[in-house]
């Protein structure tokens, strides 16, 4: 395990400019730990009690955000947002059919982009998020039934309405906090997207008023500030035990992500960690691994 006067040291070893880069990542992480803080603390009454936490992916948000329920006084539950409108609303009435009626839950919806990814699904998250607090689902639901199991089946019957198609969930004691990948869209997004006719338009515009209907928190970060974040992670935390880096190693890493940033597949947490895999699989040619492995393109260096 490397201890504290490692990580000092791969600081004295980071350039000005990378050092600037990780105080800029600090402040951004800890924004996000603030938010997320706030968010997961017991319920209050207020008009627009639900969040829509965006970031690139590899950040953390996911993980952060489950650190924080787990400590919270709340009852939470985690969902994928990776799953039909049906299957999100089965999952809706199951907690509400097991938990009581007057008790206030958390939802923790993980990579949500399928819930938003049409407008039908659109506006029946406004209806959740907005002042009906309901949502509302209007198929048949008989060529589901066979696959479900009996609480699945009693949950589902205890919020249909007879003589009625699928069923109605109500959220008013649920609070949502939705982590994504993907942005949703600003107002000039939508405008531009109408001048120019676009068949996105109608739908984009929809997408647009479920940012007007809950806090949003876009975790757009620059280059220096992305960087900065997943150093500050990989310095501090002890994500790279199993390795017992060297402070030189450490250096190493974050120094050929940071020159070769925008040629990464993908640039998160992990992709570090793999990093010092590879590293420790190929003593004498563990840069050339890391190119074929993690970048673009392939050089001949």
């Amino acid at each position: 395990m490397y201890e504290l006067l490692t990580k000092h040291n791969v600081y004295e070893l980071m350039s000005s400019k990378q050092l600037q880069a990780i105080e800029q990542g600090k402040i951004q992480n800890q924004l996000m730990r603030l938010l997320i803080e706030k968010v997961t603390q017991p319920c209050i009454e207020r008009k627009f009690k639900d969040y829509y936490i965006y970031s690139p992916p590899g950040l953390g948000k996911t993980f952060t955000v489950q650190e924080f329920l787990a400590k919270s006084e709340i009852s939470f539950y985690p969902i994928s947002g990776n799953i039909s409108m049906f299957a999100f609303g089965l999952s809706l009435a199951v907690i509400r059919f097991l938990v009581p009626s007057e008790q206030k839950v958390i939802i923790h919806v993980d990579d949500c982009e399928v819930l938003f990814e049409n407008t039908n699904n659109v506006n029946i998250m406004k209806k959740v998020l907005d002042s009906d607090r309901v949502l509302v689902y209007e198929k048949s639901l008989q060529s589901q039934r066979g696959n479900l199991n009996d609480i699945q089946k009693d949950a589902i019957d205890y919020f249909s309405e007879p003589g009625k198609m699928g069923f109605k969930i109500p959220t008013d004691k649920m609070t949502f906090i939705f982590t994504s990948n993907n942005r949703l869209p600003y107002d000039n997004e939508v405008e531009i997207a109408k001048l120019k006719g676009q068949s996105k338009a109608t739908y984009l515009n929809h997408l647009y008023g479920i940012r007007g209907r809950i806090n949003v928190s876009d975790f757009e970060l620059t280059k220096n500030e992305f960087w900065g974040w997943i150093s500050s992670v990989v310095i501090e935390s002890d994500c790279l035990n199993d390795y017992d880096p060297t402070s030189e190693e450490i250096c190493e890493v974050l120094d050929f992500l940071y020159h070769h940033w925008g040629h990464f597949k993908e640039k998160n947490i992990r992709t570090v960690e793999k990093m010092f895999s590879v590293m420790r699989d190929f003593p004498e040619s563990y840069e050339r691994v890391w190119k074929m492995n993690y970048l673009k393109y392939l050089t001949n260096e």
